[in-house]
């Protein structure tokens, strides 16, 4: 299940992504971007990415917050590269999976997204609650670790 959200969430980013968005929208865009990651660091880039991430845990619901995630940041990516021009050549999908940021969170999320719908069915299943839940944390404290690892890394290129 794994690489099926993994293929959700990167079809979600490119359909974002190649929205084409007015020249207002666009700026909007930029300008809620320059806002949120003026003064950001390391910390301020892992919890955001944290709040995403975690939610993706939630049996039903994260598995749809993770492809409206992947959605949403291609359409911000598509309002700041519109504004770009030296940056219109380029493909959405080349740039996410050559950052190792970006795809350290694809992992991540994937890895939420694919326990929330297997919970799910283990629920519906009556799988033993205890080894369901062994299973997650583990998981959890992984997709932690790879974000705060990527949150690291996006800073300094930054």
């Amino acid at each position: 299940m794994f690489f099926v959200f993994a293929g959700l969430f990167t079809i979600s980013f490119y359909i974002g992504s190649t929205t084409e968005l007015s020249i207002e929208e666009s700026l909007t865009i930029l300008s809620n971007f320059n806002n949120q990651v003026q003064g950001i660091d390391a910390t301020g880039i892992f919890l955001n990415n944290l709040a995403i991430g975690v939610l993706n845990f939630i049996p039903g619901f994260g598995s749809a917050w993770g492809i409206f995630a992947g959605w949403s940041t291609g359409i911000t990516i598509s309002g700041i590269w519109s504004m770009s021009p030296d940056m219109s050549g380029a493909n959405t999908l080349d740039i996410f999976y050559a950052s190792p940021y970006g795809f350290l969170e694809l992992i991540a999320y994937s890895i939420g997204m694919s326990r929330g719908a297997f919970l799910v069915f283990s629920l519906l299943k009556h799988h033993p609650i205890r080894t369901i839940l062994r299973w997650t944390i583990f998981e959890i404290i992984i997709a932690i670790a790879l974000l705060a690892i990527g949150s690291v890394i996006e800073i300094t290129m930054i």
